[in-house]
């Protein structure tokens, strides 16, 4: 699901021309997209998010580029692309006819057309939309009676709905492989993103990935702050949103976790996993365990169970006097630079209200990503996550699979 992050944030917009091969600018310092897919429930936020981000587009300097795919749930206005330049939205290409903007296909047309029409020196990606973090269903796209799915939902008939279509994670990354030039950092500007399943799936498309583990607000976010970060040219850069949105919240005791991921660390991490992950194995659904966890997995068939645990969290219960516990630690801070924990967290679905008051959590216990550990609690939820999890990189990369 998405909901927007509110100390968060996401990015960027615009541009012009109309055939599918389009004139280049001179070559920026870097372009910045937003993929927004609108066509769902939360078609209401996406013309606020979009004015304030052009507003934040008088600040990102003369040789960058903010530009978005805009998708709304409209039975007017078709999607289109455009640029955020100086505070104005100035549209680029405008498409004749609805696509879901769920389909690979188009979402390599479309992204493909940008990264020649806008060409930089580095891009970044924004993911405003629905998400589930990395759970599937045997189909790419393809229509379901949940409403979260990997990311996106285009419901396909521009109404709010959230019974539509989306696209898997492993997709998504075979999507960003064909695409003229990696990405720096991939946003994930919606709920559950941040957790290592997907992070690994996407390890070789871009250096960062950013996102919170849990859900997160539907209205809006601090654009105008934190969008020019996304073009700083630190190599350090992803300290500099992290800090910002913690400065923004102002305490740890309200607010949204968000984390950073170094994807040049995942195969360490995967390693010190595939260690320890034996002794996380133990298939007693964590019971009698205070375990952070942010959310809820939903079935198909409407079965749930608890979801999204933080590893740290798991690694200090089950494994605290594992002879790997320091490797894979050490491996958890290489990984993850940066983050954000708080006691209480925005969140506005009455399945995922959850706080951290209900957990024996601390800054110390709380990594700011997630990590599935099969457990017999899944095998009633249709798809099976403990079956799903086979078709992610990350299982073969910690033996949950040969």
């Amino acid at each position: 699901m998405k909901y927007l992050l509110t100390a968060f944030c996401a990015l960027l917009l615009f541009s012009c021309s109309d055939d599918d091969n389009p004139v280049s600018v001179p070559v920026a310092n870097r372009t910045v997209i937003i993929y927004i897919s609108g066509e769902n429930s939360l078609s209401s936020f996406a013309p606020g998010d979009l004015s304030e981000m052009a507003e934040a587009s008088t600040d990102i300097g003369d040789n960058n580029h903010l530009v978005v795919f805009y998708d709304n749930a409209s039975k007017t206005e078709k999607p289109y692309i455009a640029e955020l330049k100086n505070g104005e939205v100035i549209k680029d290409k405008e498409y004749e006819e609805d696509f879901y903007a769920s389909d690979p296909d188009r979402m390599r047309e479309v992204l493909t057309y940008i990264m020649h029409r806008w060409s930089s020196k580095s891009y970044g990606i924004d993911l405003w939309g629905h998400a589930s973090g990395w759970l599937i269903t045997s189909d790419t796209i393809a229509t379901t009676k949940a409403a979260t799915r990997a990311y996106g939902i285009d419901n396909g008939n521009n109404t709010t709905s959230d019974r539509g279509k989306w696209i898997n994670i492993p997709t998504l990354a075979k999507v960003f492989s064909q695409l003229p030039s990696k990405f720096l950092f991939v946003v994930g500007d919606c709920c559950f993103f941040q957790c290592v399943e997907s992070a690994y799936e996407l390890k070789d498309c871009t250096d960062y990935v950013f996102g919170c583990p849990s859900e997160v607000p539907g209205y809006g976010g601090a654009y105008k702050a934190i969008i020019p970060l996304f073009f700083n040219q630190s190599a350090t850069f992803y300290n500099d949103i992290i800090d910002m949105c913690r400065e923004m919240i102002g305490n740890e005791d309200f607010g949204v976790p968000m984390s950073v991921i170094r994807t040049s660390a995942l195969d360490r991490f995967a390693a010190a996993t595939a260690k320890i992950m034996p002794e996380l194995l133990r298939y007693d659904d964590f019971a009698g365990k205070r375990l952070v966890y942010y959310g809820i997995y939903m079935g198909d068939n409407g079965k749930r169970a608890k979801g999204y645990y933080d590893p740290k969290n798991i690694v200090l219960e089950y494994a605290a006097d594992s002879p790997y516990r320091q490797e894979w630690e050490d491996a958890l801070n290489a990984l993850v630079p940066n983050r954000i924990w708080c006691k209480k967290w925005l969140a506005s679905h009455e399945d995922y209200g959850l706080d951290f008051s209900l957990f024996d959590a601390s800054e110390e216990t709380c990594s700011g990503i997630s990590m599935f550990v099969p457990q017999p609690m899944y095998e009633s939820l249709s798809p099976n996550p403990n079956e799903t999890i086979k078709q992610m990189k990350w299982a073969k990369a910690v033996g949950l699979t040969d």
